[in-house]
């Protein structure tokens, strides 16, 4: 207690004496000349690189600063820049063209408060002449608050250490995080740890010694935290000696009319810094010159490859700054590259863009076949967009107006729908948003047509709370039931936390089938709504009493099961609930209630992890009398607790049961009893619905009909490789600017892009009655980034790229000839991701530019594996292939 008293005494007398030192005192003593050194340097480092070679500049000057007017506790600063160089590396180079104009800080109760300074300066030197302002803010007592300087608006903290040091701590500063764009799924985003702090050294009687500003920018993938860079940054202000020349004092009566008599030549600036655009312009080069540069790497038979990844995200932040006349010119003079420039354009997300791609694609009614196909494609690419201009969205829905395009182009009108609901969600309109209103209410009143599910799709992307009654309203009463299953489809693409107590209870009475029968996908399509808002015990508890359940739907039991096993390995909370909840139960916790008597399949695999891409996939695979009714295959991308759809893959079937038969009942081994059916007769019929970043396309019909199925198998026509899906894609999406400390502009700009060719082929014997499925996907992903930093005279660029090219297979065997077996090979190669950094230095607007380059490359070879998928599916496998 006696030391404490003592401790507590001491900070009490420190306070005090700092305060009577500094009562009346100034930084800058009135009616003196102060000389002071001015130092600021700046250093780009690659992360986690331990043998990476420091690069960085110095700019260094004398600063002359004389008090010209002073009263009271306002005071008026005239500053003259003296000798200056600057340096990088060993090289170092003088500064001749520095104004030999003095400019001035205005100060008042001793705080810096503007910047009146000459008017042609140009914007990196007004932003260095802010920051020595900064430098002279000053508390001098302990204490937390907001204060505004160079960096904007920000949170500081100062200790007082004693009676001549204080340190002050600055965080959330509000011109560290100047974006520009931005990506909405925060795994591919980016992440930015900033911190600075500012420390003084005070002479006795309270005038400035040193003040040094130390600060630090960490920038990176938030999907790979060793991709990126590291930004250090120090600007000191020394004190050298007192200068010997007298100081002539304005003579005015206050500090406005001091200021006032300057405003001939000079204009008053506030503390907080404008961006240096000059950081972020692009090389003299027009958008075709760069285009047939790396055309070579856009032809299409790179598609699926990062070598055409690299080239599409390269050529993006040229094509953003083209106008329409240079697109239309790209699109009359590269027809042959007419498919990847149309995903170029997409992902350009401009009405320049946009217009041009109109103009040269849509003719009304006289739209060719194949202008129709690009347009598509155009629009799928544009679906995928992060911020699409507003005038984009408002032409897209009055397109939908036009009468004349409903009937004959009825793929184009569901692609634009489908388009039109993503841009509108991610564009992000308020609720009261006329535009928003008005697409709402379009799709509210396309439920009463006869293509109730084209609407629903379009829900599905727009994800707007209004929405949620009418889906639920499809889900629960429609009789038809691929209306009932689209709706839930879109019910689950919506985030948990948008229902409520009274919807779990909806759901729970399509799970449960408390007041009629629902189709199985629709069933376990609620599960997975169920599950998502996570169930609390009692709830958990009712899902485990239904597994012993007189219900025969034994895929559906199995699907529940694996659901839950699938949760509790991803989260060991939920698995902690579910195994004490099972415990509880014994008449559940038995095999004759938890072996497996079904097909279908619900499982998570790590597909890559650090030092590569962090991603794995979700399969679900929902069998129905031995037959795929629907599934799924769904590519995440994990960034710590985040995680982001990048790509997912759908077959859905129905009516098949019919070509295999079901008589596999009494002599299958396993004696599979076939699903409750329901009243509706099924058309036979398959599909494919593919899902971009959470962006959901119009699905492809492989056939709908017993005649068309029977063409195909007699005809052959699937089993050659066919391509489903080949596209290039927008993925990450970030420019942002950070003002330093010294007033230097640091631009940051991320673009990401894959390139997915998605192919299969399907054959099938009536004869020998079985059938062989195989699904290739090849993907090329390519991530470019660039940081540049620095002011008039120094800059420091950094280019990195992260290429990889994940690949990934799935053949599926069918024998239906005695008794049904279903065996599932989930195969996945060698991977290689390739970083390849080069830093430079420049010395700039001196007499002898320089530049010094620093070059690096690492990979990463990922080995390829077999994925197990589950007991059941390792027996059929053996059955089939005779190794039982």
């Amino acid at each position: 207690m006696h030391l404490n008293r003592r401790k507590n005494n001491n900070n009490v007398w420190l306070l005090l004496l700092l305060s009577t030192v500094t009562a009346g005192a100034s930084l800058i003593p009135p009616g003196t000349q102060q000389l002071y050194t001015l130092q600021s340097q700046v250093s780009l480092d690659q992360l986690q690189s331990a043998a990476s070679q420091e690069l960085g500049y110095n700019f260094e000057t004398k600063l002359k600063i004389n008090s010209v007017w002073s009263k009271n506790e306002e005071q008026l600063l005239q500053l003259y820049f003296g000798e200056s160089r600057v340096a990088a590396g060993d090289k170092q180079r003088e500064i001749k063209t520095l104004p030999d104009r003095p400019f001035y800080i205005a100060l008042v109760k001793g705080q810096p408060q503007q910047v009146i300074a000459h008017t042609s300066r140009d914007e990196s030197l007004l932003n260095l002449e802010r920051g020595i302002a900064s430098l002279l803010q000053l508390r001098h007592s302990d204490s937390e608050e907001t204060e505004l300087d160079v960096s904007g608006h920000c949170r500081v903290r100062y200790e007082v250490k004693s009676s001549t040091r204080v340190e002050k701590t600055k965080t959330d500063c509000a011109l560290w995080d100047l974006r520009v764009s931005y990506h909405p799924e925060q795994a591919l985003g980016v992440d930015q740890q900033s911190q600075e702090q500012v420390q003084y050294e005070l002479s006795a009687d309270g005038a400035l010694l040193r003040a040094q500003s130390t600060e630090t920018h960490r920038l990176s993938l938030a999907a790979k935290s060793d991709a990126g860079s590291l930004v250090r940054a120090s600007l000191k202000l020394e004190h050298v000696a007192e200068g010997a020349e007298t100081v002539q004092q304005l003579q005015h009566e206050s500090l406005e009319a001091a200021i006032e008599s300057l405003l001939e030549w000079y204009r008053v600036f506030e503390l907080e810094a404008n961006v240096d655009g000059v950081i972020s312009e692009l090389k003299q080069q027009t958008l075709l010159q760069q285009f047939e540069h790396l055309s070579p790497q856009l032809q299409s038979e790179h598609v699926g490859k990062s070598s055409l990844a690299l080239a599409f995200a390269q050529l993006l932040p040229l094509a953003r700054l083209a106008k329409q006349p240079e697109f239309e010119q790209l699109l009359q003079s590269q027809s042959k590259l007419a498919v990847q420039l149309v995903d170029l354009l997409g992902a350009v997300q401009t009405f320049e863009a946009h217009n041009a791609t109109f103009a040269q694609l849509y003719q009304g009614s006289q739209t060719k076949t194949e202008q129709m196909e690009l347009l598509e494609k155009y629009l799928q690419s544009l679906a995928v967009a992060t911020h699409p201009e507003r005038r984009i969205v408002e032409h897209l829905y009055n397109f939908l107006q036009q009468a004349d395009n409903k009937a004959k182009q009825s793929k184009l009108r569901d692609t634009v729908l489908q388009t039109l609901a993503v841009l509108a969600r991610q564009s992000g309109f308020a609720d009261n948003d006329q535009l928003l209103q008005q697409i709402r209410v379009y799709l509210l009143e396309g439920l009463a047509t006869d293509d109730a599910t084209l609407y629903i799709r379009a829900m599905q992307n727009l994800r707007d709370l209004g929405t949620i009654d009418a889906l639920l309203e499809q889900a629960t009463h429609s009789k038809d039931v691929k209306v009932s299953v689209a709706a839930l489809q879109a019910l689950k693409a919506f985030p948990a936390n948008s229902f409520a107590q009274p919807q779990r209870r909806q759901f729970e009475s399509i799970f449960y089938q408390q007041r009629r029968r629902y189709d199985s996908s629709a069933r376990t399509l609620a599960l997975d709504v169920l599950l998502a808002m996570r169930p609390d015990a009692a709830q958990l508890g009712a899902l485990l009493e239904y597994l012993a359940s007189n219900d025969r739907q034994f895929e559906i039991k199995t699907y529940v099961l694996q659901k839950l096993r699938m949760l509790s390995e991803l989260c060991p909370r939920f698995r902690a609930a579910f195994l004490t909840s099972l415990r509880q139960r014994s008449h559940v916790n038995n095999y004759h209630v938890l072996g497996q008597r079904g097909l279908t399949t619900v499982l998570s695999r790590q597909l890559s992890h650090s030092p590569a891409f962090n991603e794995s996939l979700l399969s679900i695979q929902e069998v129905s009398q031995g037959i795929l009714k629907r599934g799924s295959v769904e590519f995440l991308l994990h960034a710590g607790r985040e995680q982001a759809s990048s790509f997912k893959l759908g077959i859905y079937t129905a009516g098949l049961g019919s070509m295999v038969g079901d008589s596999d009942a009494d002599a299958g081994s396993d004696n599979i009893p076939a699903d409750d059916e329901l009243e509706q007769e099924e058309t036979i019929t398959a599909g494919m619905e593919i899902s971009v970043q959470g962006s959901q396309l119009r699905p492809l019909v492989f056939f709908s009909g017993q005649t068309e199925l029977m063409g195909h198998v007699w005809g052959g026509t699937a089993s050659d490789s066919t391509p489903a899906y080949q596209a290039t894609t927008l993925a990450q999406d970030h420019e942002q600017y950070i003002v330093l400390s010294s007033g230097a502009t640091l631009y940051w700009r991320i673009l990401g892009a894959r390139s997915v060719d998605l192919n299969g082929k399907v054959n099938f014997s009536l004869w020998n009655r079985n059938a062989q499925t195989e699904i290739q996907q090849n993907t090329g992903s390519a991530v470019v980034g660039r940081i540049a930093v620095g002011f008039t005279y120094a800059k420091l660029v950094q280019d990195f790229s992260l290429t990889h090219e994940p690949k990934l297979s799935l053949n599926a065997d069918l024998d239906f000839y005695s008794g049904i077996k279903l065996c599932m090979q989930l195969q996945s190669p060698d991977q290689l991701l390739t970083y390849n950094n080069t830093r430079a230095a420049h010395l700039q607007a001196v007499a002898k530019p320089y530049v010094k380059y620093l070059r690096s490359s690492r990979t990463h070879k990922s080995a390829g594996r077999t994925f197990s998928l589950n007991q059941k599916n390792n027996d059929m496998c053996n059955m089939i292939f005779g190794d039982y």
